[in-house]
């Protein structure tokens, strides 16, 4: 038989044998199995998702293996960010029997929950809306479907709780139905979606987070670990080393745990040992925003050395200093009452609004006791005890930041309005021993003061942002229980009739390039230029009173309706400026003191200035202004002032050159500008004749006084003058360092 015909009849053969079809067709099968099925399989999985989700479910191509569907490169609402994207999701063929493992690869999510760019408010609400009990999953629990995840990453932005987290690499395990575990590191966090770094934040090397599953939903609550996480309240107070746990107390077999106990140790600032403690047993109450509890933190004494990478350079020698603290608060559902005390010894401080020189060895201690309402956003404060030697002092009061907006003159808003009320009480104490309990670098000008008697006060105030016309500054000073037995030389010095030795620094001579220098002068007879009070005109005096201390002859220093009119000034102006200084208080500022803005000042002021007013005659406290203060750069004093702006003397002052030096007064230097340019700004000239109306009004013009200054005009005498007007101009730009500013600065008091 020829080759070709056996060759054919084989082939024939072969075409005709079923098992050779059949084994034919099994081949085919298992070639195309898994992508015919895998193609199959993951278009029904991503369309099921979507429409169970609501959003978009993409997979770039997807297998079918023996008993499991593997889809790769999965993309969850590609349009929205996306929300979750996947390196491979692997789903067990008895998933549709509702049990197996489905294992999620690389899942990293990005979600946004409230705002415009929202992505998961809606796919929530289409999960919630679907049974999630045990009742919508047949079989037992050991059969209910689990989902473990590998090498995730999560970013969270909360702004409807003003939350965001970053998680770097988590896994995750959660077994429906019995219990859900995830494993999270590098753990990031802020409290203000829209802030910045001053926000609150919190973070952590790792934390743990396991718990038991009802169906789908955790029960109870969950035992959580940490491990060197921090929290950062504050710019300058963050917790670091923080670790502990939180765990759930057991509850009656099958109840889930309402309760759970708490232990957290850490650290300040990266410090490496363990520096405070905190305890408590905390329980939610009905609403579910509530906790009820108790809460201790304790911080163990320690020197400050111990976290001196978070000290500010104001505090010295750290390792001196040594703290102890101990808070208790009580949780009853959304309001918090607290008790606690801090312990400080020690303590050294050099701080420009504190001192010029440094503090040493401060010893103190302060005790709270206080509540907080968080629905009303109410802190009480029952009383703030605290004490410095014999030095004992006590505040109360409150603070509600209602609801509303505050808007300031300056243009800034504040989204709530504070409405505060205190009372600070000083109990009865011996004058002698309130003054030694104040450190000497504080109160060095009163060092060689000797008292007797008793001190005492109790002051108040209530500030309202939603109605400032019911601002209140009220109490009493008991100040005059306290007798001068025995008072230092220099102050003493100012009731008699020496000379007095000034020392001022002075801005540079023009062009005012160089370096400020020091400028000394005489207050007293041995000056040519001093001025007595009986020969200063009696319009000048009447101007400045009618803006620096309108009730100066009237009150003994200071006037409290002053203190609170610039209460009120500083509050709508977003900032304390203004500080009610009476002309005792400037002339005590300008012959006994610094004019640095410090605490110490302020606390020698109002003594001296109680002191002065009981041993100086009024016009002896002016004579002693009128010839200290500054009326110009390198100008001091009214007689060289009253030559060198009008060449006249002092006693031959009319009314509106008056007004003029009570106009400049606030800024002396800066409103040289218009003797530079021999005239006064059209705001300017209207100013001063608004004080000119003032003192009319107030009876310190008469009548024909008033018309005859109101129709004069002022002229500038240069006849001192060496610059000329552009190199004036330019010498006072360089020595204010500041824009010219022409809008009235009032500073009246009533």
């Amino acid at each position: 038989m020829p080759p070709i015909v056996r060759l054919s009849r084989i082939f024939k053969t072969i075409l005709l044998d079923r098992r050779v079809w059949a084994l034919s067709i099994v081949a085919a099968a298992v070639a195309t199995y898994p992508l015919a099925v895998g193609t199959l399989g993951g278009h029904l999985v991503t369309s099921k998702a979507a429409a169970k989700l609501g959003v978009s479910v993409e997979a770039q191509r997807a297998r079918a293996g023996w008993g499991v569907l593997r889809l790769y490169g999965v993309v969850l609402g590609r349009n929205q960010g996306p929300i979750l994207t996947l390196d491979r999701l692997e789903i067990p063929f008895s998933a549709l029997w509702g049990h197996g493992v489905v294992v999620a690869d690389g899942p990293v999510a990005n979600l946004v929950r409230g705002g415009p760019k929202d992505n998961v408010s809606a796919i929530l609400g289409r999960l919630r809306g679907a049974p999630t009990g045990p009742a919508s999953v047949k079989g037992s629990a050991s059969s209910l479907l689990s989902l473990v995840a590998h090498g995730g990453s999560l970013q969270l932005a909360d702004n409807r709780k003003g939350l965001s987290v970053t998680v770097g690499v988590f896994d995750a395990r959660w077994e429906t139905g019995l219990r859900y575990q995830v494993d999270a590191r590098q753990v990031s966090g802020r409290f203000g979606t829209h802030g910045t770094e001053t926000n609150p934040a919190f973070g952590a090397e790792s934390m743990s987070l396991q718990g038991s599953l009802l169906g789908l939903r955790p029960m109870g609550w969950p035992e959580a670990s940490v491990r060197e996480g921090y929290v950062r309240p504050l710019t300058t107070l963050p917790l670091t080393g923080i670790s502990g746990a939180v765990r759930p107390v057991a509850a009656a077999k099958g109840s889930p745990s309402r309760a759970f106990d708490l232990f957290f140790s850490g650290s300040y600032g990266g410090a490496k040992r363990a520096l405070w403690t905190a305890t408590g047993q905390l329980r939610p109450s009905g609403d579910s925003r509530a906790i009820e509890g108790t809460l201790s933190l304790r911080a163990e004494r320690f020197s400050l050395d111990k976290i001196a990478e978070i000290l500010p350079s104001s505090v010295l020698e750290p390792e001196n200093t040594e703290i102890d603290a101990a808070i208790e608060a009580k949780l009853e559902g959304r309001r918090v009452s607290f008790s606690g005390r801090l312990d400080v010894s020690g303590l050294s401080l050099l701080h420009e609004k504190l001192a010029s020189e440094p503090v040493n060895d401060l010893t103190f201690g302060v005790h709270v006791d206080g509540s907080v309402d968080l629905d009303k956003r109410l802190l009480v404060l029952n009383e703030a005890q605290g004490h410095l030697g014999s030095l004992d002092v006590r505040l109360s009061g409150s603070l509600e930041l209602a609801q509303g907006t505050f808007r300031f003159k300056s243009g800034r808003e504040l989204h709530y309005l504070p409405k505060l009320e205190a009372q600070l009480r000083v109990p009865r104490t011996a004058c002698a021993k309130l003054l030694a309990s104040i450190p000497g670098p504080i109160v060095p000008h009163l060092a060689g003061f000797v008292l007797q008697g008793f001190f005492e006060a109790d002051v108040h105030t209530k500030i309202d942002l939603a109605d400032l016309d019911t601002l209140d500054l009220g109490g009493k000073v008991g100040i005059d229980g306290c007798q001068v037995v025995k008072a230092p030389a220099e102050v003493t010095a100012l009731a008699g009739d020496e000379s007095l030795v000034q020392t001022v620094e002075v801005p540079p001579e023009p062009p005012g390039n160089g370096n400020p220098g020091i400028m000394t002068f005489i207050v007293g007879p041995d000056s040519p230029d001093f001025v007595p009070f009986a020969q200063v005109s009696p319009h000048l005096i009447n101007a400045i009173m009618t803006t620096e201390d309108s009730g100066f002859f009237k009150h003994r220093g200071w006037v409290l309706a002053g203190f609170k009119t610039a209460l009120r000034r500083n509050i709508e102006n977003d900032g304390f400026r203004l500080g009610a200084s009476s002309i005792t208080m400037q002339m005590v500022k300008n012959l006994l003191l610094s004019k640095e803005k410090t605490l110490s000042r302020k606390l020698q002021e109002l003594f001296l200035v109680w002191y002065l007013e009981k041993i100086l005659p009024k016009e002896r406290i002016l004579e002693l202004y009128l010839n200290a203060i500054e009326f110009g750069p390198r100008l001091y004093g009214i007689g060289p002032a009253a030559r060198h702006y009008f060449g006249k003397t002092a006693a031959d002052i009319n009314p509106l050159e008056a007004a003029f030096f009570s106009s400049i007064l606030p800024s002396p230097k800066r409103r040289y500008v218009h003797y530079c340019r021999g005239a006064l700004s059209p705001a300017w000239e209207k100013y001063l004749r608004r004080i000119l109306t003032r003192m009319y009004e107030r009876g310190r013009l008469t009548e024909e006084e008033y018309a005859t200054a109101t129709a004069s005009t002022l002229t500038f005498d240069h006849s001192e003058m060496t610059l000329s007007e552009k190199q004036c101009l330019d010498w006072v730009r360089r020595i204010t360092a500041k824009p010219e500013v022409e809008a009235e600065a009032e500073t009246d008091s009533q």
